[in-house]
């Protein structure tokens, strides 16, 4: 059986006991708490949909041209060679550093 394999089946059998558990809490909660209101059920709902791994919700940082063209004028410049031409010489580690910093989780 390959990694990958091992690693699915894993992550479907932790996804599993977390919906076990979340539901296990639920019912303790209606037991103790019988007069909990809509919205904490609203709720509790939600975090069974999350648990079941359903509707889950995707975070995408999404870059704007102005922020690039910045980037790359702070990372970058023309340089004068032998034939006369000016290529665009770009400071990868500074330009990678900057951009890492960017797109890093908040």
């Amino acid at each position: 059986m390959s990694s990958n394999k091992r690693a699915g089946e894993e992550s479907h059998t932790i996804s599993g006991l977390a919906l076990r558990r979340v539901a296990a809490v639920l019912a303790c909660l209606k037991v103790l708490c019988p007069d909990a209101n809509l919205r904490a059920q609203q709720l509790a709902s939600k975090i069974l949909t999350l648990a079941h791994g359903e509707e889950c919700p995707t975070f995408r940082k999404v870059i704007t041209p102005a922020a690039v063209y910045e980037m790359l004028t702070r990372n970058s410049q023309c340089v004068l060679n032998r034939t006369g031409r000016r290529p665009l010489l770009v400071f990868s580690p500074q330009f990678s550093e900057e951009l890492n910093s960017f797109f890093q989780e908040d």
